[in-house]
């Protein structure tokens, strides 16, 4: 066989209608010295029988069944159980093209690289869609060298947020079992921190090589109350930890990216607030929730970064902490309006600047 032992961890929660062809792209890569870990979560629905059914018939599938425990502590069961040298995270609804390890492997020994990054494709309403890429050639960035592209890929975008179209040697993921493990929101983004901070160089690819899948029916329905609670303690836990990685890269200006992390953090509580609105929450459970985060010692450490005076021009006229003292005060008329959907940090202030 070419090459090592490359370890592709499935993780499959209820993906029936995808899970064979998630299985068949890596079954058929042009790279074949492969283990294929598949952690099925508590699915519900025919996913076991299907998974079962494609393992029978290739040795190098290893099924593990369990009770659901999540995402994250599935993608550290798939790291612990590995024996290959190098890592791929694939989710079940998920799939790649048919060179997809070659090409990343091939990438891997030419550069050296301890981390290769490809760019990714959307599956939506059965169609293909290839979003716009921050890249258009081979960047390889070292340890010493990192900014400031890497630190704004990874601080002003979401574009290191997920663990998928990333393969990894397994020695530089050995702290992700540090992360907590209740976790089930930015997950990896939680673990890509550990990852980037051992890691010694990086390596961006522009091809579209990791197909994502936009139909899975259970990224569009509406979360719970608890869901969306869990979600905000996640969220404090996560963009908390990016916050305090400034502190940790040698970042030359580290005062901006802290900064942006915060926002960051802002931004996606921001939201999580509006979806609150949507389950039905009482107007006092709603108010203790706001309190209860502005409380919060790592979301306090936030404020007082955003409310300093060179805070950025966007967030000048809006002091972030007297705002959501105010959103409280108010929640009676603010409960009784129809929130849209709202996808920016700007653009919930604005809504809030006109309720006000």
């Amino acid at each position: 066989m070419k090459g090592e032992l490359i370890s592709i961890i499935v993780l499959v929660y209820n993906t029936d209608q995808y899970v064979n062809k998630c299985l068949k792209s890596i079954l058929n890569q042009t790279y074949s010295n492969l283990e294929v870990i598949v952690i099925n979560d508590g699915s519900t629905d025919r996913s076991s029988k299907k998974i079962n059914a494609i393992a029978s018939n290739d040795k190098r599938i290893k099924v593990i069944e369990r009770e659901n425990k999540g995402r994250y502590l599935s993608r550290l069961e798939g790291y612990k159980k590995a024996k290959g040298k190098y890592i791929f995270y694939l989710d079940g609804d998920d799939w790649i093209k048919k060179d997809t390890i070659e090409k990343m492997y091939d990438a891997m020994k030419e550069t050296k690289a301890d981390v290769v990054r490809c760019q990714y494709q959307k599956y939506v309403n059965n169609h293909i869609i290839t979003p716009k890429s921050y890249l258009n050639r081979n960047v390889l960035m070292d340890i010493e060298h990192l900014e400031p592209q890497f630190f704004d890929l990874l601080y002003k975008t979401n574009y290191c947020n997920t663990i998928c179209k990333q393969l990894m040697k397994k020695s530089v993921m050995k702290d992700i079992k540090d992360v907590e493990e209740e976790l089930n929101y930015c997950e990896d983004l939680a673990c890509n921190l550990k990852i980037y901070k051992n890691m010694k160089s990086i390596l961006f690819m522009p091809d579209e090589l990791y197909i994502y899948n936009f139909n899975h029916s259970y990224k569009k329905r509406r979360l719970s109350k608890a869901e969306v609670m869990k979600k905000i303690e996640d969220t404090i836990y996560v963009y908390y930890d990016l916050y305090m990685t400034t502190k940790e890269f040698d970042i030359k200006n580290k005062k901006e990216y802290k900064k942006v992390a915060a926002m960051r953090m802002i931004e996606k509580l921001s939201i999580l607030v509006c979806d609150l609105l949507k389950t039905g929450i009482s107007k006092k459970e709603f108010i203790d929730t706001l309190e209860n985060i502005i409380m919060d010692k790592k979301v306090k450490a936030i404020y007082k970064e955003l409310d300093k005076e060179d805070t950025s021009d966007v967030y000048k006229d809006v002091r972030v902490y007297d705002l959501t003292k105010r959103v409280i005060k108010n929640s009676d008329y603010m409960l009784n309006k129809k929130f849209a959907q709202l996808y920016n940090y700007n653009k919930l202030f604005l809504n809030f600047k006109k309720i006000f």
